[in-house]
């Protein structure tokens, strides 16, 4: 069984979002800007045209968490770094959304699994630039018998993330970057074979 330790990464998330608090915010800006535009218009191009810079902004932050997991500084522009991997990414979403979708009509519980299981896709493809259906099955393989580990985590990050909503909804410029923090060194843990502390987290590179 892999492990990793829920505590450390939210700490190690904290601490990054913390020292890069800048960083962090306008980066959810631009997300939410891209989300929300959409919404005042009833143009079929421009929801298509937020829909790709939707995709983008999902692999240029997940860029970001890894490089701030890795000891390396992240940077703004990653967020647009990641373009030549969005049809992978999208021939991998929908691959993981059928099979989720197929789960939870077999009573719920398989979807749960399955969408626990498959989850770093994303960061498979932004990590190793590599194949959708690689990236799915190394996502399986990496969390192999953390499932349970995984549930909680969501859990946490969850009502980390209600008590973001609750401060005005402010705080979710930092609980949201923290979750994805938190979850790319989750990854990274898992990736290499289990848990591993690390020293220094949250500093400024």
């Amino acid at each position: 069984m892999k492990m990793f330790s829920k505590g450390e990464a939210i700490r190690f998330g904290w601490a990054t979002v913390m020292a890069n608090l800048g960083l962090a915010i306008v980066a959810m800006l631009i997300v939410c800007m891209i989300n929300v535009f959409p919404v005042f218009t009833e143009s079929v191009v421009v929801a298509l045209v937020s829909a790709f810079f939707t995709m983008v902004v999902a692999l240029g932050v997940m860029r970001i968490a890894l490089r701030f997991v890795d000891g390396d500084r992240g940077e703004l522009v990653d967020l647009f770094a990641k373009i030549p991997l969005i049809i992978p990414y999208l021939i991998a979403s929908i691959v993981v959304g059928i099979v989720t979708t197929v789960g939870f009509i077999l009573l719920i519980i398989p979807g749960i699994y399955w969408g626990l299981r498959l989850q770093f896709f994303g960061w498979v493809i932004v990590d190793k630039e590599v194949g959708p259906f690689e990236a799915v099955n190394e996502s399986w393989e990496i969390t192999r018998g953390s499932a349970w580990q995984l549930f909680l985590l969501w859990w946490v990050l969850f009502f980390v993330n209600v008590l973001g909503f609750m401060a005005l909804g402010i705080g979710l410029l930092v609980t949201v970057p923290l979750s994805l923090v938190a979850m790319g060194y989750v990854y990274r843990t898992l990736e290499r074979g289990g848990e591993s502390e690390r020293t220094g987290a949250g500093s400024e590179y």
